[in-house]
């Protein structure tokens, strides 16, 4: 016992130890309830930590590690095209021979000749085939190069229009390249040689005299070769010369096509040639330029089409050479679905095929607008439509598909609300899928206003 103690009263002394055992008690229950606050500080705390990292590793993950795959929406313009049973007509006058020998054509296949003109001669000796082959080939020669020698006095002035004439020459050609127009440059080539050489006669100060007298010689050389019988047949009138006879001259008639009707259109693929036009035939003249085609289409594609407007047909015969041709007339019948179509062209590509019956395909619709994957497509609220990225938000915008074809569509084309009568690609709309806008077109768990930043 402490001094303290010793004098105090004896009640005084008891309350004191009592009075300590009481506090020595309520230290316990206070160490015990401070320890517990502080487990359960610290376990929430810790709670709370985890939920603050979670939250925040969620929102990046939402907002920052989104893997997205986009593409850009283009402009696309998609035909559909029907493959249709073609046969062909044309005016055709035969010129007829009725000679033995081997035949030679003093014409190449579309040539225009004029009435009277050398256009076929028939050799009693095969060898004479191969030798006036030679004098055709030396005659187109010397045409170029007297077509190409220069009038006396010309002078190096005279390089500059040269210049200028191969230039549009050249441009000319290149614009009939780019819309498939072969059989014009096939005819502009020469042209353009006999620019080439007027130039380079300029330049070098020659003429093409002793290149004339040389393939003149070798020209009297090859005419003393030809020692067998020989007849020339003229042309029966002008037109362009075809040395092919297929038996069909007096059967595809464009009087046969003026009355044709839808029913016997069906029976057009029955018709058998004459073979004796073949046999007693050189060659035959087409009077003008225009040939045509007849189809059959069901009357619901028919209708698309309009009298008098060109349309572009491939020929599958001609390695799928494309032509614009005329819509002249149409023929229905009532008791089919079916309309006849008529086409013409002047259109003489070199070495096309005229096959009467052949195979072609003919453009029946055409789809245009905004080119976009089908993966992209998605629904929100009942509303078609794509989400893209614009700036670092992904925005739904509505979207309306036209046409499917493969893995992709063809989604139609946003106007300018200014100007609402008028087709402007280049509109870009905050609403509606415009042109290169940012597709997604593989993306889980994304939203419409989502941030990717």
């Amino acid at each position: 016992m402490s001094d303290n103690n010793k004098n105090l009263p004896t009640n005084q002394k008891t309350s004191a130890v009592a009075t300590r055992r009481i506090q020595t008690k309520k230290s316990k229950r206070e160490m015990y309830i401070r320890l517990a606050k502080r487990f359960f500080t610290q376990f929430g705390t810790a709670i709370l930590a985890v939920a603050i990292v979670a939250y925040v590793f969620l929102q990046l993950m939402l907002n920052v590690s989104v893997n997205l795959d986009r593409e850009i929406a283009t402009y696309a313009s998609i035909t559909d095209r029907a493959e249709l049973e073609a046969f062909v007509f044309r005016d055709e006058f035969l010129i007829e021979s009725s000679l033995s020998g081997t035949n030679c054509c003093l014409a190449e296949d579309g040539e225009k000749v004029r009435y009277g003109e050398n256009i076929v001669v028939t050799y009693s000796d095969p060898k004479d085939v191969e030798t006036q082959a030679k004098i055709s080939e030396i005659d187109k020669r010397i045409d170029i190069l007297e077509r190409s020698s220069l009038s006396i006095g010309a002078s190096t002035t005279d390089i500059e229009l040269i210049d200028e004439e191969i230039d549009k020459l050249v441009l000319s050609m290149i614009r009939q390249v780019d819309a498939n127009a072969f059989d014009k440059v096939i005819r502009q080539k020469e042209e353009l040689l006999i620019l080439m050489n007027r130039r380079q006669s300029l330049i070098q100060h020659e003429s093409f005299a002793s290149e004339l007298s040389s393939l003149h010689q070798q020209r009297e050389a090859l005419l003393d070769q030809l020692t067998g019988a020989s007849y020339i047949t003229e042309s029966p009138k002008s037109g362009y010369f075809y040395s092919t006879v297929d038996g069909y001259e007096n059967k595809f008639t464009l009087e046969r096509l003026e009355n044709l009707t839808a029913q016997e259109f069906e029976t057009l693929g029955q018709t058998v040639p004459d073979s004796s036009i073949i046999s007693n035939s050189v060659g035959k003249i087409a009077p003008t330029s225009t040939w045509y085609i007849a189809v059959a289409l069901d009357k619901r594609n028919a209708e698309t089409f309009k009298d008098g407007v060109y349309y572009p047909i491939t020929f599958q015969y001609s390695n799928n050479i494309e032509l614009d041709m005329k819509l002249e007339r149409r023929i229905t019948r009532t008791d089919k679905d079916v309309t006849v179509l008529v086409f013409s062209t002047k259109k003489k590509p070199e070495g096309f095929d005229y096959s009467r019956k052949q195979t072609v395909e003919l453009p029946i619709a055409t789809h245009e607008g905004i080119r976009v994957n089908n993966s992209a497509i998605r629904m929100k609220d009942g509303v078609t439509g794509v989400y893209a990225v614009v700036g670092s938000k992904i925005v739904f915008k509505k979207a309306e598909v036209l046409y499917n074809y493969g893995s992709y569509c063809i989604c139609a084309i946003p106007t300018n609300p200014a100007y609402p009568k008028r087709k402007d690609i280049a509109y870009s709309s905050k609403t509606e899928l415009s042109l290169h806008d940012s597709v997604v077109i593989d993306g889980e768990d994304i939203y419409d206003g989502m941030r990717l930043k």
